[in-house]
């Protein structure tokens, strides 16, 4: 193999190094930013989805204590408490996007305390009639409050799972970035020490070679001495020294 095909077969290497290394990397942040990205937004709509229960949840609650103390002879005002489906469409809304264990156990959890919470608050509209504020006061600390409590609970439980998860993700997605760029450090490594060993190579097969014969020439054309530089065949540099060595022996015999 010539010197030249050998010089532009370590750069092709190095190239291709490189390119390769290039391609790994924008595949693989391409797959972590679709993975996880999707996860991303999943955790924030179900964080969106569970702080909208609890505000729902505490406005119906707060919306039964302002007519805690009207007159006894009032009718209690159902229609916001009873009519207001908000709740379990936010719920069906975003209970299919949880996915692990801990999620559907606490959706579970939630789904019996709000069946718990509906339960008894529908006793309000008969305990309303005739009775005062101490009997809606009694029925709302030892009946309802626990009840809501209960799923208040739960749902800042889910909040917290949520944000904890969201956290996990984020980091992966910081840990993935980190393995997207690992390709292009090691190829970038890998070439500096291709790079090293061609400017070896280099060193050793064609600035070696090309001291000799100055030398040897310079030794022939001023002292008379005989050409003895002696290449490996096989490339342009040892044909050159051929020639130079016929040239030589030719002066030498003038």
């Amino acid at each position: 193999m010539g010197i030249s095909n050998k010089i532009n077969l370590g750069f092709l290497v190095v190239g291709f190094v490189l390119f390769l290394s290039s391609l790994v990397s924008i595949f693989e942040m391409g797959r972590t930013r679709r993975s996880l990205g999707d996860v991303l937004s999943v955790n924030v709509d179900n964080i969106n989805a569970s702080t909208q229960l609890l505000e729902v949840t505490d406005q119906n609650v707060f919306a039964l204590l302002n007519q805690i103390g009207v007159s006894p002879d009032s009718i209690l005002q159902t229609a916001s408490l009873y009519d207001d489906d908000r709740f379990e469409g936010y719920f069906r809304a975003s209970r299919a996007t949880f996915t692990k264990d801990e999620e559907q156990a606490l959706t579970d959890s939630i789904i019996f305390a709000y069946a718990a919470y509906m339960q008894i608050l529908n006793e309000a509209p008969v305990l309303w009639e005739g009775n005062g504020y101490a009997a809606r006061r009694e029925w709302y600390t030892t009946r309802l409050y626990p009840t809501y409590t209960r799923l208040r609970n739960y749902i800042q439980d889910l909040i917290s799972l949520e944000q904890r998860l969201l956290d996990h993700n984020t980091q992966q997605i910081q840990d993935g970035f980190y393995r997207s760029i690992m390709p292009g450090v090691i190829a970038v490594a890998s070439s500096m020490l291709l790079l090293f060993l061609l400017s070896i190579f280099i060193r050793i097969y064609v600035i070696q070679p090309i001291r000799e014969i100055r030398t040897g020439v310079r030794n022939t054309l001023l002292f008379k001495k005989k050409y003895q530089v002696r290449l490996p065949a096989g490339d342009e540099l040892s044909e050159l020294n051929e020639s130079i060595t016929q040239l030589c022996d030719e002066h030498n015999k003038l």
